[in-house]
Formats: structure tokens, C-alpha cells, sequence
């Protein structure tokens, strides 16, 4: 339906973190390009700090694992028909769904199957070139619009008539625009050391239960073998906070006193001033990398999630780690169940913390790294590749 001298109007869901911050991004530049625009949206925090309505919160949608999103299904469903009805009740000119790829496409399959009839645009792509190629054919009979954010995806969408735009990688552009502060150790009581480990265990209590207690081993073992290190550890929220807090309990006084909490607030700096990292696998590694940091990626699977990958998607990836999928070779270290022992980590962790022939052929990588996704300002030409599909 046409409408007359009236705003244009877009609805953005966001279901996770990361996908809330795209969108307050995006959302910035869409309103500074049109400020009669009119955006409704599943915000998160970031999101409903501007200038949007806020159908739903972010929050209830964030699950991770399959394990997760089973417990969690009753009240996705129930979310997924109150945005399906809600945008074809108000029908806006574009629907932009980021990330979050299980909900999304078969959100733009349903809106698609009940009439709607204006433009869907998803932010970032499901990761076909892992698992489910066959998703590719529902992308190209629902989506307007694809926006990828790694260079190699583009070539499985090349035999497709989806209009597929590559608009560089957001993190890169919030790295690039990021004002460190240079005082953050001194805030927090940690020493100014060559020597500092950061430990990233995940942002969710269920990651930290499964990854931090073999990251806490492994920094105890480092320790009584160099006790000139010192080892900070990336606190997302207060509630993991006393998760750490609760496993850091347990160990050595003469242990906890070189060991460090960083307020999430601090995470880029900790990435710029620590001299090696491990961290649990995921988009942390693609920032652990672009601060030029030599880590390990580890992950630690339930038991459902290790069968699940196995025997229903049957991954059998080269790597896992997204940097050494740009790559195309091993950048970082990374130990998806596999080898994932205390031994191995120290071992691989004292190699990359020292000088020599490991060390530096990670740092090269890491610079190419920044070559490969080019200098893209990923929320400007995702907005105006929005706002063009909108002209037409």
C-alpha cells in the first residue's frame, strides 16, 4: 500500500549484543542521512538509547547453544508471531533483520508467505560457508538486500540473483574510532607490566561455568613457573562478575593477588596493553587480532552441542576461529574440545607469550588480517545501501 506524505518507516531487529550494537550504529547514520525517518524495532540498550520504539527488548531473545534455545523455544515463539503481526499490522517500507540467522530467515520466509510486500534487508550472513548452503535458495526467494561483513562470502551468493553488498567488518570501525584510555590500569590497581595475560572466558554465565575453570588452571600452572605474570580477566557484567569472583575464591591468596577483574568498559584496552590472550572462540578473536594480539581460541561444548555439531550439521571446518577462516591459515591457536588440556594450553600459551619465530608470524597475520577486510566504514555504506533499496 502506498502511503502518502507520510515518514518512512523501518522496523531493525537486533536478538543479541552485538547485533544491538550494529544497529545503534546503523541507526545513527540512517537518521543523520534522513531525520524524518521513522525506526521501530527488538532493541537492546545501545538501541533504545536513541531515537527509536522499542517493541520488544533485546534481552528476551538472547540464547546461546542448542541447549539454550531449547529451554528458551516457548517464548521464541511466542516473540517470533508478536514481530511477524506487528509488521504486517503496520507495514513498514522496510523490515532490516540483524544476524541472529535461525530467527531472522524464517522470519522473512513468514512475512513473505503472509503478503508483505516491502523490502527485507539481513545484516550480516548466515555463516552458509560452514553449514546450510540450502538456506541460500530461501534467502533469495525472501531478502531485498544481503549485507555481508567478510570478504569471502560474496562468492556463494554469486550464482544467486540476491543483490549481495560487502560492507566491511563493524568491528574494524568501532576499533578505529575507539578513544582508549590510557589510565585504565592505574584506575583499576593493576601494575604497568610487559607481562599482563588477558583471559576472556565468554559474556554468559553457561560459558563461563564451561570455559573459565580450565582458563583459571591454566593461569595458575603459567604462574608457578613465571610469577612475574599477571592476568586480567574481561568481565562483561556483575553477574559474571561473581561468577569470577566465585572460582577466583578457590585458588591461592598468593594466586589472586596477581590476578585482575576489567569492567567491560576497559575490554579494548585490555586487548591493546596485554601481551598474549586466550579467550573463548567467537567475535572476541576477530578484536583479539585486529589489536595485533597473539591469543589461543579455546571452546568447551556440552554434550548436546558437541552431538549436534557432529552427527546434525556435521561440521568438519578447517579451523573454527574466524581469524584463521580469513586467514586461510592457522593465525591463533585453537582448541574446540579437541586437545583442549591443560597441558596444551600452557604449552601453546608459552610459545606465543615469548619472542620468537610463533610470535612474530602471528603479528604479521594479524596485520594482513586488516588488509583482507579492507578500510570499509561498514554503518555508513550498510545505511546507504538501505536507503538506496528504499529509492527504488
Amino acid at each position: 500500500m502506498i502511503h502518502e506524505d507520510i515518514n518512512e518507516r523501518i522496523f531493525i531487529f537486533a536478538g543479541e549484543q552485538s547485533g544491538d550494537l550494529h544497529g545503534s550504529h546503523l541507526i545513527k547514520v540512517l537518521k543523520d542521512r534522513n531525520p524524518t525517518l521513522l525506526i521501530e524495532g527488538v532493541c537492546g540498550q545501545h538501541m533504545r538509547a536513541l531515537d527509536v520504539h522499542t517493541f520488544l527488548n533485546m534481552e528476551e531473545f538472547e540464547v546461546m547453544g542448542l541447549t539454550d534455545v531449547l529451554l528458551a523455544l516457548p517464548q521464541l515463539y511466542k516473540n517470533f508471531y508478536k514481530i511477524k503481526d506487528q509488521i504486517l499490522k503496520t507495514a513498514p517500507d522496510a523490515v532490516v533483520l540483524i544476524d541472529y540467522p535461525g530467527f531472522n530467515l524464517r522470519l522473512a520466509k513468514a512475512l513473505r508467505k503472509h503478503g508483505y510486500q516491502g523490502k527485507i534487508v539481513q545484516y550480516v550472513s548466515p555463516s552458509v560457508w560452514a553449514w546450510g548452503q540450502h538456506r541460500i535458495q530461501s534467502m533469495e526467494n525472501t531478502l531485498d538486500l544481503l549485507m555481508i561483513i567478510y570478504p569471502f562470502e560474496s562468492a556463494y551468493f554469486e550464482d544467486t540473483t540476491l543483490k549481495t553488498t560487502y560492507v566491511g567488518n563493524p568491528i574494524q570501525e568501532y576499533i578505529r574510532n575507539y578513544a582508549y584510555d590510557d589510565a585504565w590500569q592505574h584506575k583499576l590497581g593493576i601494575p604497568s607490566t610487559t607481562n599482563l595475560i588477558a583471559l576472556f572466558p565468554g559474556s554468559r554465565a553457561s560459558e563461563i561455568k564451561r570455559n573459565f575453570p580450565i582458563l583459571l588452571e591454566t593461569a595458575q600452572r603459567l604462574s608457578k613457573t613465571q610469577p612475574s605474570l599477571q592476568f586480567a580477566i574481561s568481565c562483561p557484567n556483575e553477574t559474571t562478575k561473581d561468577l569470577l569472583s566465585l572460582h577466583l575464591a578457590a585458588t591461592p591468596t598468593s594466586f589472586q593477588n596477581n590476578v585482575f577483574q576489567v569492567p567491560k568498559q576497559y575490554t579494548y584496552e585490555l586487548m591493546r596493553d596485554s601481551r598474549t590472550a586466550i579467550a573463548k572462540s567467537g567475535t572476541v578473536m576477530l578484536e583479539l587480532a585486529l589489536h595485533h594480539r597473539p591469543s589461543i581460541a579455546i571452546y568447551k561444548l556440552t554434550t548436546l552441542n558437541r552431538l549436534y555439531a557432529k552427527h546434525i550439521l556435521k561440521l568438519k571446518l578447517p579451523y573454527y576461529c574466524i581469524v584463521n577462516i580469513l586467514a586461510n591459515h592457522q593465525v591463533f591457536p585453537e582448541f574446540i574440545e579437541k586437545d583442549l588440556t591443560i597441558d596444551s594450553l600452557t604449552q601453546q600459551l608459552q610459545v606465543l607469550h615469548q619472542e620468537g619465530l610463533e610470535r612474530t608470524h602471528c603479528l604479521e597475520a594479524c596485520v594482513k588480517l586488516q588488509h583482507i577486510l579492507g578500510k570499509h566504514n561498514a554503518s555508513s555504506i550498510a545505511a546507504e545501501s538501505i536507503l538506496e533499496i528504499l529509492a527504488c
